[in-house]
């Protein structure tokens, strides 16, 4: 199925926040670890952790992906401690075991259109293998994208968001919003049709874009929507995340803000 973005709408949005991503960009990995793993030396990770955390994030990526892509057919055994690595120390995603994510990494590797379950643990890994056409799917990035969507009328379809913790986002719910958008999905002449166990499933199936199609047409959007914003900007146009990390990046506070100003003057 084939979802139409107004991407104009959506890099307009993004032109006013992208030249304040290296201060806007805050995640800063715990990357000692990566000692053990023989992909950085006590002088780089002395050298990474000086650096600011947009530009120690940018020298990670190359790192960590291409060790990552060496180990892929070359050594399965650091290849899933890696990949739990990016998991686990650089992503906060601690609940799960071991065993099963690396059984969810596999499963993610033979699928084009991978399982929306955990897909916010498994895109991670994709984003470092191959970050030319995978982008990270978390909560942070969904959030913001679907805000740019809703309120720039920049599109008809919503993805679906994954499970976040953060309070700012939890309190300004972005689905709630999306479907008083699309009130009229929610309505109904009669009252015993709200009895229906899938009621709001099958209203939310007219505006959400399908679970299991929903990580390739992320992919396929970021991928447009970098292209421009980054025009002339040979790095940045290729590689997504990018695009992803500045979504990431202002989801609860630029965006937060955003949602507050256009709905105190409604």
């Amino acid at each position: 199925m084939t979802y139409y973005f107004d991407i104009d709408k959506i890099v307009n949005f993004l032109e006013k926040y992208k030249n304040d991503l290296p201060k806007l960009y805050n995640w800063n990995a715990r990357i000692e670890k990566l000692l053990d793993l023989e992909t950085l030396t006590e002088k780089q990770i002395t050298e990474l952790n000086s650096l600011s955390s947009y530009q120690k994030e940018l020298e990670l990526k190359k790192i960590v992906g291409q060790k990552l892509n060496d180990s892929l057919k070359s050594n399965s055994e650091l290849f899933d401690k890696l990949c739990l690595w990016i998991i686990k120390d650089w992503g906060g995603i601690t609940t799960a075991k071991d065993i099963d994510t690396l059984i969810l990494i596999k499963d993610f590797l033979i699928k084009d259109k991978p399982n929306f379950n955990r897909i916010a643990s498994s895109s991670k890994v994709g984003a470092y293998l191959y970050p030319n056409r995978n982008v990270i799917y978390d909560s942070r990035v969904a959030y913001s994208l679907n805000w740019i969507i809703l309120s720039e009328n920049a599109g008809q379809k919503y993805f679906p968001i994954p499970e976040g913790r953060n309070s700012k986002m939890s309190a300004f719910d972005l689905n709630v919003l999306i479907r008083l958008k699309n009130i009229s999905h929610y309505q109904t002449t009669d009252i015993k049709h709200l009895d229906h166990r899938l009621f709001i499933k099958k209203a939310d199936d007219k505006i959400y874009i399908d679970k299991k199609d929903a990580y390739f047409q992320l992919n396929n959007l970021i991928k447009q929507v970098n292209q421009r914003l980054w025009k002339g900007d040979k790095e940045k146009e290729e590689n997504l995340y990018f695009t992803e990390m500045l979504l990431f990046s202002i989801a609860d506070r630029e965006i937060f803000i955003d949602i507050t100003e256009k709905y105190s003057t409604k």
